[in-house]
């Protein structure tokens, strides 16, 4: 859940590359990275602002060196609400809407199904030819448990209802001001148990203590909880059976029922607990005791697992800030902004007995039947910013000068607890009498220093120019890093310059009557990344449980005291132009930047016992533009027309990696993601195919073979296997035959909008698009890898089966021994698309009365259509807020279409 945001492409690798978010002038650290345990979940911090809170975005993408080490990847800064007006104003509004279901993959029936589990047989080495669910007798027991045509999916998803209030109370005199909102969301998800509650207090004020004194005081709290399950498919299935009810939906076998069956008969209320047992003849041999095949009833599943203390996500979000202000002359002031924030986070997971089978663990080599998990995480935000700010006017010069010293005092705690067999679904606690019971948390304290300072110079609203410096120090750095050492620290040094030239100003283009804005900007900045691994320049031991008995300490990283922030050298240049008496409205921007001290990991010696640690061993070169143009194509008294767009692209390259082999490969949902010197970064790297083998003729002639696991038997590839390129010629199909399958880097991404209004009424469209993206689909290679006991998509209905079968499709073979859906080309898709984002429909109802002045009424579509060759539900997904991981597809919620309808009133 949540998205990702990359400003101006990418300038980091490994740790966090989206843009700071800064609010009201508070840092708020979005907990990148920080561990959860639901799958397909993460802790989206900035979700705790209300949105109607929020009065101003401004995205900073040049002079971020203002931010130090924290502005390498830009910088948004975000303004609440506050009052501007002594009349005291009271607006209330609510909304409430539904949101429709997704767009499914199609999926085999029952009939469909049962005829593919029964060709996978085959590979299981059964003799066994009496399976209770290939029984077509009407007249036998088992008949109807097994010959029923469920779609799991009913009993998943469904269309959600959300609900939206709010009010806002400001007002004030000569001596303060105040902004007071309060606001509560109900919103209800398209899975079932996933609904989301949220309560937001937020109290902005001004004062003045006196002519020269004055204070603001903000002070807001966000309480968010929420239902919660698993999402997704599953990473693999050795730590397990699937979870995600989401995922069941779709694997789970559609000849069977929800509900229990028993005489004959099935109930109609009460759902199957039991295991599958329809498999059991061929798969409980020794051969497969510890596999896991069995699925659960996500009916059951997402029944047995509901309650407060099984389930549950809860998040709060506490912030105090003070900021007094001193006027020492009419030019100069000095002001402090003390600011404490508190982010408290607790989630419950259980996995129930009840409609879940018991499935095997490898990690304690044991059966299990459920599991208990529990997190609790506390992070603590102290910041004080001390500055001094001094401007003038000389004739037509003007100055503005400001600096200051920003401190933040950082402190996250976090503990989880694992357990296995609760005994009961009534008892879903942690305890230490739970089978492998183990505990791990961290206990982190840091703290960061800024010194900065800006200064800005304008002549004649002509030419403007602003400098940056600034140096930050962090307890994150390593004590033995390249950089400036003083007061016992290592201390990073970010400059930056922007000039401006509006010709517009100048006497020879002043009365241009086609040019009526022109400005020309340019400037050169350097700013860093500060997101070092809490124990980068550390070494540390770790508790450990030895062959699951024994409890002791090992050495888990080797610290690296030379580790420091990623640097950003960024340039950039840009026109800003408004035409024809202000109708067109132009804006180019074109930067180039270089990052060095990459932060990536090295390879360790043997002898250390450990395979990596940090280092600052990458450089990456990053370019691009984006261009955007904005056109009133009508201007009447009752008429108006908007249309714009807009048009970015970015092309990123590694120009080092501390690898010695000059690429680096992480392994993310079976896919290889290759970073290599030379070329962009996040690549899919794997195998390429030409096709699947017809013919046994056409096999033997191409004579492509595997080597067995012995290293000798050679395995030959058959008719109705795929046909890998032989990137070597060798004819042996083995990791040396990879080759770049694919690039998520889109080649040109933007939007589109048009705003149409008549009187009072409005009209808004907004699309967004995406071109020349690839997307990982891991989850059709789930669904259409025809090797294990899952259900399968339609596609899979035309599989090769017969000699001389031409098709696309690869035969089913159980636990695909020639590695058919193995990580290729199959499984990359263009993940182009343009979506109608929003329609909105607007109407103000002017009213004059003593208590009411005025109502607004509108209705807005979310994600109305997308047009795209993708076969994914949506390629407008991330699976993860990082670089790497990019471009995947889990099979996780995607967006629908919605519809919601709201008013609001002016009191």
């Amino acid at each position: 859940m949540g998205s990702v945001t990359f400003i101006q492409g990418l300038n980091s690798l490994n740790v966090n590359a989206q843009p700071l978010v800064v609010v009201d002038g508070v840092v708020l650290d979005q907990q990148y990275g920080r561990e959860m345990l639901h799958d397909g979940f993460y802790n989206d911090i900035l979700s705790n602002i209300n949105p109607s809170d929020i009065e101003k975005v401004t995205v900073m993408r040049n002079g971020t060196a203002l931010y130090g080490a924290k502005g390498a990847n830009g910088v948004i800064l975000i303004d609440t609400r506050r009052n501007k007006s002594m009349a005291t104003r009271i607006t209330a509004s609510l909304s409430a809407g539904v949101t429709f279901q997704p767009k499914y993959y199609e999926m085999m029936d029952a009939n469909g199904y049962r005829n593919y589990a029964s060709e996978l047989l085959k590979g299981t080495g059964t003799t066994n030819t009496d399976f209770k669910f290939l029984n077509d007798d009407p007249n036998y027991y088992y008949y109807k448990q097994y010959h029923c045509n469920t779609d799991w999916k009913d009993y998943v998803y469904r269309e959600a209802w959300t609900q939206n209030y709010g009010i806002n109370v400001e007002g004030g005199d000569a001596i303060a001001n105040y902004n007071l909102s309060v606001g509560y969301t109900n919103a209800e998800s398209t899975m079932e148990y996933n609904d989301m509650n949220r309560l937001n207090i937020r109290f902005n004020s001004d004062i003045s203590l006196g002519s020269r004194l004055s204070v603001r005081f903000d002070a807001s709290f966000s309480n968010t909880t929420r239902n919660i399950r698993d999402d997704g498919a599953p990473a693999s299935y050795d730590e397990g059976t699937p979870t995600a009810p989401s995922f069941l939906a779709y694997a789970k076998s559609p000849f069977m029922s929800p509900y229990s069956y028993g005489r004959g008969q099935f109930s109609s209320s009460q759902f199957d607990v039991e295991d599958e047992t329809y498999l059991d003849e061929a798969l409980t041999a020794l051969r497969y005791v510890n596999y896991n095949y069995r699925l659960g009833n996500p009916a059951a599943f997402n029944e047995y697992a509901d309650g407060e203390n099984k389930n549950r996500f809860e998040n709060s979000l506490l912030n105090i800030s003070v900021k007094p202000k001193f006027v020492i002359t009419p030019n100069l002031y000095v002001s402090e902004h003390f600011s404490y924030s508190l982010v408290n986070t607790s989630e419950m997971y259980y996995v129930p007995i009840n409609g879940v089978p018991s499935y095997y663990v490898s990690s304690v080599y044991a059966y299990r039947e459920n599991e208990v998990r529990s997190l609790a995480s506390k992070q603590n935000s102290v910041m004080s910013d001390t500055r001094l700010d001094w401007s003038n006017r000389y004739n037509a010069h003007s100055l503005h000068v400001f600096g200051g010293a920003r401190i933040h005092w950082e402190t996250y705690t976090y503990n989880s607890q694992l357990g296995y067999d609760t005994g009961s679904d009534k008892t879903p606690f942690m305890s230490a009498a739970l089978k492998n019971a183990t505990s791990n948390g961290l206990n982190e304290s840091w703290n960061t220093m800024s010194l900065y300072a800006q200064a800005e110079y304008n002549y004649k609203g002509r030419y403007f120019l602003q400098a940056n410096l600034t140096a930050d120090g962090s307890s994150r750095f390593g004590e033995d890093a390249d950089g400036l050492k003083a007061l016992d620290a290592v201390w990073a040094i970010f400059p930056s310059v922007q000039a401006s030239w509006v010709l517009t100003n100048e006497p020879w283009l002043a009365n241009n009557p086609s040019i009526n804005y022109l400005r020309l900007t340019a400037g050169y900045d350097v700013s860093g990344n500060d997101d070092i691994d809490y124990y980068a320049a550390r070494s540390y031991f770790q508790g450990k449980v030895f062959m699951n008995s024994v409890s002791g300490l090992s050495l888990a990283g080797i610290g690296n005291t030379t580790i420091q922030w990623e640097t950003t050298k960024r340039f950039n240049l840009g026109l800003e132009a408004s035409l024809l008496n202000n109708r067109i409205g132009v804006s180019v921007n074109y930067f180039k930047s270089k990052t060095d001290n990459l932060l990536t990991m090295q390879s360790l010696g043997f002898l250390s016992g450990l395979d990596k640690n940090w280092s600052n061993g990458g450089k990456l070169e990053n370019e691009g533009y984006d261009f955007s143009i904005n056109a009133k194509v009508l201007a009447l008294k009752d008429w108006s027309w908007q249309l714009g767009a807009s048009v970015g692209h970015y092309k990123n390259k590694i120009t080092a990696l501390p690898a010695a082999e000059g690429y680096m490969d992480t392994e993310v949902y079976g896919a290889t993601v290759r970073t290599q010197v030379g070329q962009a970064a996040n690549l899919f790297y794997g195998y390429k195919t030409e096709g699947v083998f017809a013919t046994t003729k056409e096999a033997q002639e191409a004579g492509l073979y595997m080597l067995g696991e012995n290293g000798v038997t050679r395995n030959y590839f058959q008719a109705g296997d795929m046909h890998f390129m032989d990137a070597d010629g060798n004819k042996e199909i083995n990791e040396n035959d990879r080759v770049v399958i694919g690039d998520p880097n889109p080649d040109i991404y933007g939007n589109i909008f048009t705003t149409l209004a008549w009187k009072r009424l409005k009209l808004d469209l907004r699309f967004n698009y995406s071109l020349g993206n690839d997307v990982y689909n891991y989850m059709r290679s789930q669904l259409e890898g025809g090797n294990r006991f899952m259900n399968q998509t339609t596609a899979m209905q035309n599989r090769w089966q017969v000699e001389g079968q031409q098709t696309n499709m690869p035969r089913a073979t159980f636990q695909d021994p020639m590695g058919n859906a193995r990580f290729s080309d199959r499984w990359i898709e263009d993940g182009s698309y343009l979506k109608l984002k929003t329609i909105t429909l607007s109407y103000d109802l002017p009213i004059t009365s003593q208590f009411l002045q005025g109502l607004q009424f509108w209705i807005q579509a979310n994600n109305v259509f997308t047009l795209t060759k993708y076969l994914g539900s949506d390629p407008e997904s991330a699976m993860t807020s990082s670089v790497i991981g990019q471009g995947i597809d889990l099979g996780r919620l995607p967006q629908s279409t919605s519809l919601v309808a709201g008013v609001k009133i002016n009191l």
